[in-house]
């Protein structure tokens, strides 16, 4: 059980590092996988992750709550499109969903995690000067550019896991959009995410 607990370690690191250069090719191996070792892994690290950002800056919920709502939050996400596409597809992508939508947090734990570093390193409020702007066109560029690479691995999951064609999952995914928004402005209201953690 160790060693493979271990060679899922390294194969999700590996794969979070493939998904930058290759995301066509990796996600498509990721949809066909069954090793759950991954999924627990990905989960974890995503705990470890609100537990240490509870250090630098304290969330109105205990960590622990704040993690229920990300898998309440990734479940939801799971399910609908499981139901969505079902009328479509002979077989139910539960299973490939929760892998590939597993892999598509890559992105959304590497902002998580720098924005704590951010926090930390360089706390509000920051002054406007020289610096200041280099940081702020920094930060913007280095969000832009995950943003881009989750749309596109959010896409590809969606994709190999149903089987389905562009714009059909296009479709799918402003149905999610219209959905998510209102789900969004929910949990902003609660004060459980500002930016939802998915």
């Amino acid at each position: 059980m160790v060693s493979d607990f271990l060679s899922s370690l390294l194969l999700v690191f590996k794969r979070f590092f493939l998904l930058i250069f290759t995301p066509y090719k990796t996600m498509r191996k990721i949809a066909m996988e069954k090793d759950y070792f991954q999924i627990f892994i990905i989960f974890g690290l995503v705990l470890i992750y609100f537990l240490g950002a509870n250090l630098f800056r304290g969330f109105r919920y205990a960590p622990i709550l704040m993690f229920s709502f990300f898998l309440l939050n990734f479940f939801i996400t799971v399910l609908f499109f499981t139901f969505v596409t079902s009328f479509f597809v002979s077989e139910r992508p539960t299973r490939s969903l929760i892998f590939t939508l597993s892999y598509s947090l890559a992105p959304t734990l590497i902002w998580f995690i720098s924005n704590s570093w951010f926090y930390y390193i360089i706390p509000p409020p920051r002054t406007i000067s020289i610096p200041g702007m280099f940081f702020s066109i920094f930060f913007i560029a280095f969000s832009v550019s995950l943003l881009l690479w989750k749309i596109i691995l959010f896409y590809l999951a969606i994709r190999f896991s149903t089987k389905l064609h562009f714009f059909r999952i296009v479709y799918f995914l402003v149905l999610y959009m219209c959905f998510f928004i209102a789900y969004s402005v929910g949990l902003y209201y609660l004060r459980i995410f500002r930016i939802p953690f998915i």
